[in-house]
């Protein structure tokens, strides 16, 4: 749910009061969901396209290219998406719901895409230009709203052109609503002049932040409210920064009521925009 952006300011600051604590900032890239509104970040995914047995190889190639630009946003490139094709039958339904679920189930995904392409008469130039109209079929089973979306754009081909690569290309375009936006978000961390506060700062300041995590909880069992409120307060900016909306309030709400900080409003509203 993040990557790394730039340190704002690493260099500790001498202390504030005697017996409190200082802090560093940390500028982090957030993901945000797509324009499409569909939070697609820790989902699996499946592509498949109707196979009308005369578009077969731009069809695939849509697909791929598809697939290709949610693979690079949302799995580093890696290739977790499979592709299908299912031949095209007249009559049927592919908006409905009970379409797309059952195109789910085959695949065993949380989020099904389905093309389908529809020709949209003659040839603009007899030579070279054929109009078309994609539609694309959206289905995710962890949205609590149980629809099925549909996209439509339209475009040309070029008969002169290669298919495979103009394919690609319309597949990476009908991505572009469905890949990440991101935000750049500055993180304040509390620490006070002493180990582990120290190790945990570290690092902090590493982007390791399950290891700092791992360290503040050590922090925990004290008396001393203002500190426990401090560690409490780190773990709930990583968790944040991680994408866990729930553990994040979960632990500024123990901050909070231990001993509210400066800085609980801002990183309040930066869990709230979490999608």
């Amino acid at each position: 749910m993040y990557k790394i952006f730039r340190l704002i300011a690493i260099a500790f600051p001498l202390m504030l009061v005697s017996c409190g604590p200082t802090y560093f900032s940390l500028g982090v890239d957030m993901r945000l969901p797509s324009r499409s509104g569909i939070v697609l970040t820790g989902k699996n995914m499946s592509v498949t396209y109707l196979d009308n047995g005369t578009d077969s190889l731009f069809m695939s190639s849509v697909a791929e290219g598809f697939a290709q630009a949610l693979e690079k946003d949302y799995y580093s490139g890696e290739q977790n998406i499979g592709i299908y094709s299912i031949k095209d039958k007249a009559g049927t339904e592919y908006a409905s719901r009970d379409s797309m679920v059952s195109l789910l189930m085959d695949t065993g995904v949380d989020v099904a895409f389905l093309f389908d392409l529809e020709s949209m008469g003659k040839p603009v130039d007899s030579v070279s230009d054929i109009p078309f109209e994609i539609r694309l079929y959206v289905y995710d089973a962890m949205n609590h709203e149980d629809v099925v979306q549909m996209y439509e754009g339209t475009s040309s081909l070029k008969q002169d052109a290669d298919m495979a690569e103009q394919g690609i290309e319309t597949g990476r375009r009908s991505a572009n609503a469905f890949v990440s936006s991101w935000t750049n978000r500055r993180f304040i961390f509390f620490y006070y002049q002493s180990d582990p506060w120290y190790t945990a700062a570290e690092y902090a300041s590493d982007y390791k932040f399950k290891e700092a995590m791992d360290v503040w909880m050590t922090l925990l069992d004290t008396n001393n409210l203002y500190k426990r409120s401090c560690a409490e307060y780190n773990i709930a900016a990583a968790c944040c920064i991680m994408g866990e909306k729930e553990l994040a309030t979960q632990w500024l709400d123990r901050s909070d009521s231990d001993h509210k900080l400066s800085e609980s409003a801002s990183l309040r509203s930066k869990i709230k925009s979490l999608p």
